[in-house]
């Protein structure tokens, strides 16, 4: 026994090891009728929360169909053919980044659907 073994505050811890194989197979048996009455309750619960969420329609969100439509404008169109061709560059293996085309692109796409957004928005 060496001195890390009396310093660790581990060391009354039985190591474990994967190779050994003594599981214990426990079995819980929920034999309280209040533990059943509340499992009945909240299976009831769970199904009326089902009900509602099928109930609730989800909300569309117009930003990305206004977003789409304001990157096929012809001034975004220009920008997203510079931003395609940087990105052809680089797959082509040059050492640049496309990152100031693809701020140009999202600045025109952003400027195009903002008022539009609001305006659905209001």
């Amino acid at each position: 026994m060496g001195l890390f073994d009396l310093i660790n505050p581990f060391s009354y811890v039985t190591p474990v090891h994967a190779d050994e194989d003594e599981t214990e197979k426990v079995e819980f048996v929920a034999s309280d009728p209040v533990e059943e009455e509340s499992t009945e309750e909240e299976a009831e619960v769970e199904e009326e929360e089902e009900a509602v969420e099928e109930e609730e329609e989800e909300a569309v969100d117009p930003s990305e169909e206004i977003k789409r439509e304001c990157g096929e404008t012809l001034h975004c169109k220009s920008l997203k053919h510079h931003l395609d061709e940087c990105t052809a560059r680089v797959e082509a293996g040059a050492s640049e980044s496309c990152a100031e085309e693809l701020l140009h692109f999202m600045h025109c796409v952003d400027k195009c659907a903002v008022p539009q957004i609001f305006a659905k928005l209001k």
